[in-house]
């Protein structure tokens, strides 16, 4: 009985040794919902400078010429006498310069003019005529001087809230013949005016056509336009508002800046059909940040991923702690909040084990690897009772170290570009990007892919060309 009962045993020993661990449950693939952080707002700034010296060659050359020109009928007075006599007074006036300056925000603007009175009697019982100043002779001179300031417009141009106008006699128009005031003539109501009239709406034109409602309104259509980046991967800035900072003048030059806010992103596939959205009002800045932040996402199939890691890992045997391990095929895949790498063992025994990590995304190498790999608690219990060793050998530091692939290399391509990225929108104006850094938002799993998320961050600006008139 007992000799029986010994063999029996050993027997019984023997073969649960020989025979395979039972098979663990497996993790199910069902990873967690992504929830990707929120991207802050873009700023894309705008530099404006002016040359005001650009502004003075445009008016001079499009103010009218003659400036004014008229006639108006008068009763004059002949010298030392009483008797008023009616006659129409003629009059030309042209600019003849104009100088234009801004310190912080208050504008003058100096125009030189001379002109030319003649008159003409309408009395039959005398003969006067041909009395006249700066007919045959050197042309009176005034300046006018324009204080003001400049200001935004609601719509988004420069424009001059004009003062005062201050009249200064550079050669007087002395006619001794009647007792009738020149300078009382040139400001007539009608003529001031329309003076007046001409000069502020000359500056306003050509502070327009340097301005941001003129600069936007031709740029406009590129900056919503799709960018090209590669080949199927498309730029949309997606620009939201326009601010307005405040302007600095310099005496000659005039500085101030526009930051559009955009939500720019990247989109893949055939080149978007984006409709184009109606300019939005500008408004007073209110922030001074500047910044630049464009999620950017890659993605590789399962499939892809696990054909990559079992050409790198499955059968080929390594050494793990002085004990030889054989992988005969392994999974990636997700669930919940974890990657899980289900390895099918030959040795150092015949199971399939289940590891438990979190995927990184190295943007330098373009690499996932894992981090943070354990056994799972089933997979733990196992080894416990089979293979004690793995546990507190480096086998998990070798499965680490081994299970990388390379990622999606549109990604890698798409972040080349933006390390000194240029976009010519036209009309003088360039679209550059700069990269101070790109911070990972996390690798995500959905049943089928691996989705990993970055954030540019850096500065993007329009540089506008300008041209310099000489002095």
């Amino acid at each position: 009985m007992l000799r029986v009962s010994s063999t029996l045993v050993i027997g019984t020993v023997l073969l649960s040794g020989c025979q395979s661990p039972q098979p663990l449950l497996a993790p199910v693939n069902n990873p967690n919902p992504i929830v990707l952080p929120a991207v802050e707002s873009s700023v894309i700034n705008i530099p404006i400078d002016i040359d005001l010296e650009v502004v003075r060659s445009e008016a001079l050359k499009n103010v009218p010429k003659p400036l004014s020109a008229g006639t108006t009928t008068q009763m004059l007075v002949i010298a030392n006498t009483p008797l008023p006599i009616e006659s129409d007074l003629i009059h030309v006036v042209n600019l003849r310069d104009l100088r234009l300056s801004v310190t912080g925000q208050d504008f003058v603007a100096t125009t030189q003019l001379d002109f030319s009175v003649d008159t003409r009697m309408r009395a039959s019982f005398m003969r006067v005529g041909g009395v006249s100043c700066g007919i045959g002779e050197e042309l009176p001179k005034i300046e006018f001087t324009l204080p003001g300031k400049l200001y935004w417009t609601a719509d988004g141009d420069l424009a001059v809230q004009a003062g005062q106008w201050q009249l200064k006699w550079l050669k007087p128009c002395n006619i001794t013949a009647f007792k009738f005031n020149v300078e009382k003539l040139l400001n007539l109501p009608l003529i001031r005016n329309k003076v007046q009239s001409v000069v502020n709406d000359t500056i306003k034109d050509s502070l327009k056509d340097v301005g941001l409602k003129a600069l936007l309104t031709k740029t406009w259509p590129q900056v919503n336009a799709p960018q090209q980046l590669e080949k199927n991967i498309w730029l949309l800035l997606q620009p939201e508002q326009i601010g307005l900072s405040d302007i600095v003048g310099l005496g000659r030059y005039v500085k101030t800046s526009v930051s559009v806010t955009a939500h720019p992103h990247i989109v893949t596939g055939d080149k978007p059909q984006i409709p184009l959205p109606i300019m939005p009002k500008p408004q007073r800045l209110t922030t001074t940040k500047d910044g630049f932040y464009l999620a950017l996402r890659g993605d590789i199939g399962l499939d892809v991923a696990n054909r990559l890691l079992n050409e790198k890992l499955a059968n080929k045997p390594f050494d793990a702690g002085g004990r030889q391990v054989l992988i005969n095929s392994l999974k990636l895949y997700g669930s919940g909040d974890n990657a899980v790498l289900a390895l099918r063992l030959q040795k150092p025994i015949d199971a399939e084990i289940f590891l438990l990590a979190k995927p990184v995304l190295n943007i330098e190498k373009n690499e996932l690897h894992l981090e943070n790999v354990d056994f799972a608690l089933a997979t733990s219990s196992l080894l416990a009772k089979s293979a004690n060793w793995m546990l507190h050998s480096t086998f998990k530091d070798t499965i680490a170290e081994k299970a990388r692939f390379s990622f999606d290399k549109d990604l890698t391509e798409t972040l080349k570009d933006f390390k000194d990225y240029r976009q010519n929108l036209g009309y003088g104006a360039t679209l550059k990007a700069q990269i101070t850094r790109v911070r990972p938002q996390g690798v995500f799993f959905t049943p089928s892919e691996i989705k990993a998320f970055v954030v540019i961050e850096g500065k993007l600006g329009l540089e506008v060309a300008t041209t310099t008139a000489s002095k």
